[in-house]
């Protein structure tokens, strides 16, 4: 190894004659005395050169070569070129070489390539690092001042520097978080996505991510706090970790994560916000309030979205009401599983859709469905709808007798029969006969009791007559007089305020 600040023991000299404007330079071995140095000889118009070995002297211990090159004469004020190679005996690199200039006498340097630094009349080159084995060649340009001799010394230091470093790193966590800015509905889902980076220098060690999540919202598996381990992060790595969550009512969530490693490292992220929207459903059905059997029922269903966004996947259904057949739905309308169901991609908010559906009731009640409506991420809505369907009574009458001709003296009976064809029961069904003067009532027995007054029979009052039902009475009566005789029978009810009337003809002879 190289010993390191040094300073040469001895530096190169050189001289020169200025006679009658020429001068002559010669090389001499030393300023003082000291190891050898070699120098060439001059002749009138050569280049002298002088050299020396440093710091020993000798080619094998030393570490620098200083070669001083000049002209061998110029005249007196003369400008004249000259240079200096410094050259590198070692396989190191040589710092700080320091080439001083000085016991200048009879020369004055006009300037150099590379610059020099001047300090109480000395001239110094600094070369900041001589490469192993390189040489650094210094351009000089001076003048002689006088006739005579000319001369200068050289000499050069170096010192190489032992130097140690350790690396000091400063880890910096940056943490940002994001989340889905709006959703529509309470089952969207809502990403969270959290990425985190160590922007300064060196390992950030154990870096885990944590997030307290907002009340009202939480992750798949109803945990509401996130924790994510990132690890150890290198300068410069970025991790970035995805999750999703959900809400459980409408509104606007916000929370803020944070990441924090060994040593104290920590970072704040700032708090996106979701506003979750909601798709809210009304539902109302429209239908006749009365039917009479026989006819088609019309239902109109409304389902209007009075929500924030639109409702996706809307689906309708309608039971058909029991003890009726369905007969029609809409286009979009199909019968399914003893209902009709409608089903359309999306209802926007505060839109509406309208569907319908005929049915034909078969008995006489209230016709009634529940239809309900149900869209993603939305409660379903239900509705009622009930109709009466009314039957319409239809009361026949016939009266029959069972002997025609009747012979005076003998009897015939008559047989009396209300029979409700209709659709619903008749009340209050009352039958009144009135006989012609060759007639006399003898009795009456059947559905209800029988009075006569004179000519005049009664058939008390039957409470209902049901549709179908029959109602039956038989009157006997006696033949007086040959004639031919007419009975007047007259039927009223609730139903049937103008009577109903039926005339018998009878064939009374002797």
């Amino acid at each position: 190894m190289l010993p390191m600040p040094v300073r040469a023991s001895s530096s190169t000299w050189s001289a020169a004659t200025v006679i009658s404007g020429f001068l002559v330079l010669s090389s001499f071995s030393a300023c003082q005395s000291g190891p050898r140095e070699r120098s060439e000889p001059s002749s009138p118009g050569a280049v002298a050169a002088s050299e020396r070995f440093f710091p020993t002297g000798e080619f094998t211990t030393s570490a620098i070569l200083l070669r001083q090159y000049s002209p061998s004469e110029v005249r007196v004020g003369q400008e004249y070129e000259g240079s200096i190679d410094v050259k590198n005996l070692t396989d190191v690199d040589l710092q700080n070489v320091a080439v001083d200039l000085d016991n200048l006498s009879n020369i004055e340097f006009i300037s150099a390539i590379p610059e020099w630094s001047r300090k109480n009349g000395e001239v110094t080159w600094i070369l900041p690092v001589l490469p192993a084995s390189g040489t650094q060649v210094i351009r000089f340009r001076a003048k002689a001042t006088a006739a005579g001799w000319a001369s200068n010394c050289l000499s050069v230091t170096y010192a190489n520097k032992l130097c140690a470093s350790t690396s000091v790193v400063e880890p910096v966590l940056q943490l940002t978080k994001t989340a889905t800015p709006e959703v529509c509905g309470t089952c969207s889902e809502i990403l969270l996505t959290y990425a985190v980076r160590n922007a300064g220098t060196g390992t950030a060690e154990g870096v885990v991510i944590k997030d307290a999540l907002p009340e009202g919202l939480s992750l798949r598996d109803g945990r509401t706090a996130v924790e994510l381990k990132a690890g150890d992060l290198s300068a410069g790595i970025e991790k970035i970790f995805n999750v999703t969550a959900t809400a459980e009512r409408r509104g606007t969530f916000a929370s803020s994560a944070y990441a924090q490693g060994g040593q104290g490292l920590s970072a704040h992220s700032e708090s996106p916000t979701t506003t979750v929207r909601q798709p809210v459903l009304a539902f109302s059905c429209d239908a006749n309030n009365r039917v009479f059997l026989g006819r088609n029922l019309d239902y109109r269903i409304t389902v209007r979205n009075i929500g924030e966004c639109d409702a996706t996947g809307v689906v309708i259904k309608a039971p058909v009401p029991a003890g009726s057949s369905f007969i029609s739905a809409d286009a979009s309308g199909r019968i399914e599983n003893g209902g009709v169901v409608w089903r359309m991609d999306n209802l926007p908010a505060g839109r509406s859709a309208t569907v319908t559906m005929a049915i034909h009731p078969s008995a006489v009640g209230t016709a009634r469905t529940t239809a309900t409506a149900s869209a993603s991420c939305v409660p379903p809505a239900s509705t009622e709808c009930a109709t009466e369907i009314a039957g319409i009574p239809a009361i026949l009458l016939e009266v029959v007798d069972t002997v025609d001709p009747v012979e005076v003296g003998s009897d015939t009976t008559f047989v009396v029969t209300a029979t409700n064809q209709g659709s619903s029961a008749d009340a209050n069904v009352r039958v009144v006969a009135t006989l012609p003067s060759s007639m006399q009532f003898v009795s009456g027995a059947g559905a209800t009791p029988v009075t006569a007054a004179g000519q005049v029979v009664t058939m008390t009052s039957l409470a209902s007559l049901a549709p179908g039902a029959k109602a039956e009475w038989r009157i006997v009566v006696k033949a007086k007089s040959a004639q031919d005789a007419r009975s007047r029978w007259e039927m009223t009810s609730d139903q049937f305020r103008t009577p109903i009337i039926e005339t018998e003809s009878s064939n009374l002879y002797e």
